[in-house]
């Protein structure tokens, strides 16, 4: 059953392919030259020498000189132009043409001189003298301007993207010739959708695309994997996309990505998300696999929304000889939640949800009293409030406002294994920006966790950790309760600098204590998966700075200071990410 799911949505993938390509016909432009430049900062193309532009709708263009202008969708291309379409073969000084708005503008070379304008593409009927905009033939100015890639060959898509063929990129000012290379510039943010899991470096590179797909290589670095490279497919149409991906791509353990999303109307979409996992070297018969897919669909309705989950997990697909667990659980949520309604006439809005839900695995999900439960049934009812933002202090002067918000949520699950799971969290804030460059907050939280059986389940426990006794987890019947007071100070002098301190204290309960409670596992880059746990070190301190070095690449540089909390002194590693702008 979970191989024909990942069939399904294979086959779905396809379908999206085949379906939102007729969806997105545009006006093409195929622009060749003896130098084309792109210059990213400013989304232009330019070109010089043996200019010829010819359009998807029929019209052929060649000049000496073209300028684009991607964001502002016109061209302009000028000195020897000659226009060949409908309206036969014309000779001019320059022509001009607004996309967005069906205009051409001509300036054609004929006995008298003239200026032409043509409306809504008819080519045939030229409207003699009128008025043109003043910037009409106005070319950038790029006299200190570096390109970031050279071609000879360009396709645009306007408002969408540009295609070049064996260009020339530039890194660092180093010369690297590339086969091909598209730039998506458009609305779609579909088109943006990642499958990928997180990496210190990933350079991209959009080897081909068009209006409704992105095919992309990517060369990445994380402390976990070293460096390699992973190769990702998006697919996108007016409301459906699938991204598919294999990260990393040249390591023998391998990750299958496949993220799917659709729009039905305005009050339904569903998405999914599939992962392959094998251990193989290239393609050969893999030692191990497993696969996992969740499902998600959601329904708005007047004043709530509903929301089903689905989730299906296969731990072995190779069968009885591999060592891999043999498990394949499968959990369906039904969740019913309102919209935020404030609470009468008072600072303070509430949101109700009720769900219940159904797991299932026939080598058994748990054991209790002697039984093993193969199936389990669930439900749960939460509620949250919490407030907008108040403010306090000098109302006039926004650098001496202060703003304190408040929130409380809990919730109570119930199963059908005699016991319930009980969570309440409640944080309080206070935030201000002190000037343009710096801003604080402070936040105190409290989260409650309760794990409680009818009959049994936890028992009274000292634990030993290197000979001494724990007396005080003698007390924990399944109730954990963690205080977490934090600071934040932000530092920003400019967009391309931004610096944060982060104090934070914890007060919990089981207490902290070295050796404890096993740490949680790390995430490729080094980071905790979840950053709330029991057994977190009394104080904590992070740094992190976020600069831009270079034109189109941004670095972000973390690490935690523990204070030596037992064998903690600084997180595992930094944590360092560059992100291409």
């Amino acid at each position: 059953m979970r191989q024909n799911s990942l069939h399904a949505l294979g086959a779905l993938a396809v379908l999206l392919i085949v379906t939102c390509a007729p969806a997105c016909a545009q006006t093409v432009l195929r622009l060749s030259a003896d130098r084309i430049a792109f210059y990213y900062d400013r989304f232009l193309v330019e070109a010089d020498g043996n200019v010829r532009v010819t359009t998807s709708d029929g019209m052929t263009v060649t000049g000496d000189a073209f300028s684009m202008d991607l964001k502002l969708n016109r061209f302009l291309i000028s000195s020897h132009v000659h226009l060949h379409s409908r309206g036969g073969d014309l000779s001019g000084a320059a022509i001009s043409d607004f996309l967005d708005f069906n205009r051409i503008y001509f300036i054609p070379v004929v006995s008298e001189p003239d200026r032409w304008t043509y409306v809504d593409g008819d080519l045939l009927h030229p409207l003699k003298g009128r008025e043109m905009p003043g910037d009409v033939f106005a070319f950038p100015q790029l006299a200190y301007a570096k390109p970031d890639l050279v071609s000879r060959v360009a396709t645009i898509g306007p408002k969408s993207y540009v295609r070049f063929a064996n260009p020339t990129a530039y890194l660092f000012g180093a010369a690297t010739p590339l086969p091909s290379f598209y730039v998506y510039f458009g609305a779609n943010q579909d088109l943006a959708q990642n499958s990928l899991s997180g990496a210190s470096y990933d350079a991209t590179w959009n080897v081909t695309g068009n209006n409704n797909s992105i095919s992309s290589v990517h060369l990445r670095g994380d402390p976990t994997n070293g460096v390699y490279a992973s190769f990702e497919q998006h697919l996108a149409g007016e409301h459906e996309y699938a991204v598919l991906s294999v990260n990393p791509g040249t390591k023998q353990q391998h990750f299958w990505n496949l993220f799917t999303g659709d729009r039905l109307g305005k009050t339904f979409q569903f998405t999914t998300f599939s992962q392959l996992f094998t251990d193989q070297k290239g393609l050969t018969q893999p030692t191990a696999a497993s696969a996992v897919n969740y499902l998600s669909a959601t329904k708005a309705l007047p004043q709530s929304f509903l929301t089903l989950q689905e989730t299906l997990v296969n731990y072995n697909l190779i069968g009885p000889a591999s060592p891999a667990i043999p498990n394949h659980p499968t959990a369906t949520q039904l969740t019913s939640s309102t919209v935020a309604h404030q609470v009468g006439h008072l600072p303070l809005f509430e949101q109700l949800r009720y769900g219940f839900g159904f797991n299932h695995d026939a080598l058994g999900l748990q054991q209790y009293g002697g039984f093993t439960y193969t199936t389990i049934w669930n439900h749960l009812f939460g509620m949250t409030f919490y407030t907008p933002s108040f403010k306090f202090g000098n109302r006039e002067n926004s650098y001496k406002t202060f703003y304190f918000n408040g929130s409380f949520d809990k919730q109570r699950q119930w199963f059908s294994v005699p016991h319930h799971i009980e969570t309440t969290n409640t944080t309080l804030s206070v935030s201000r920006t002190f000037s343009r460059d710096f801003s604080a907050y402070a936040s105190y939280n409290i989260a409650n966790t309760g794990d409680y059986y009818l009959q049994g389940g936890y028992v009274p426990f000292v634990p030993v950790i290197n000979g001494t006794p724990i007396y005080s987890f003698g007390a924990f019947r399944g109730v954990a309760t963690l205080h977490t007071t934090t600071l934040q100070m932000t530092y920003s002098s400019n967009p391309n600098l931004l610096g944060t301190v982060t104090f934070r204290q914890h007060r919990d309960f089981p207490a902290p204590v070295p050796d404890l409670f096993p740490l949680p596992p790390t995430n490729v880059l080094g980071q905790y998966t979840y950053s709330s746990f029991l057994g977190q070190a009394p104080y904590d301190l992070t740094g992190e700075v976020r600069a831009r070095v270079a034109d189109h690449f941004i670095v972000d540089l973390q690490r935690t200071y523990y204070f030596n909390f037992g064998t903690q002194r600084w997180s595992p590693n930094f944590i360092v990410q560059v992100t291409p702008q």
